[in-house]
């Protein structure tokens, strides 16, 4: 179902992700961590549920500064709040997964699932997007040659 479900994200979303997108990897260059700013986040606009009629999707990208390694990290947090009236039970959880996945989908190669929270009105799900390229210090190359 998510993967089914992130492709119909993709397909009926496509102009607000790549707009949302341009927009979380712009915080990436905002100078967190060496500027004074620890963090930077921006957000799509609410939008109903695709799976669940009644639930609000909201999305924040977000960039977070790593004092530890210097580096700044990417996430994102996706927010499903079901109206006034309808209860938790029944709502599409996996709805949040695909779309951290339709926005994981470009600049980025996936969204990991770190952690979920019940919120007042929901629950929070919130996911790292992991670069598609990893690199390795020349030396760690060299010795696996």
């Amino acid at each position: 179902m998510i993967t089914a479900l992130a492709q119909r994200i993709r397909m009926q979303c496509s102009r607000e992700l790549r707009v949302f997108r341009d927009q979380v990897s712009a915080l990436v260059w905002q100078d967190i961590g060496t500027g004074g700013l620890e963090g930077a986040a921006t957000a799509m606009a609410s939008r109903p549920s695709l799976a669940s009629p009644g639930v609000t999707v909201d999305i924040v990208g977000f960039t977070e500064w790593q004092p530890a390694d210097g580096t700044a990290s990417v996430g994102v947090t996706v927010a499903l709040r079901p109206g006034a009236g309808r209860s938790l039970a029944g709502v599409h959880w996996e709805e949040a997964h695909a779309w951290a996945c339709a926005v994981a989908d470009g600049p980025w190669t996936l969204a990991e699932f770190i952690g979920s929270e019940e919120a007042p009105g929901g629950v929070v799900f919130h996911y790292l997007l992991k670069d598609p390229v990893t690199f390795y210090p020349l030396d760690e190359l060299q010795g696996a040659l």
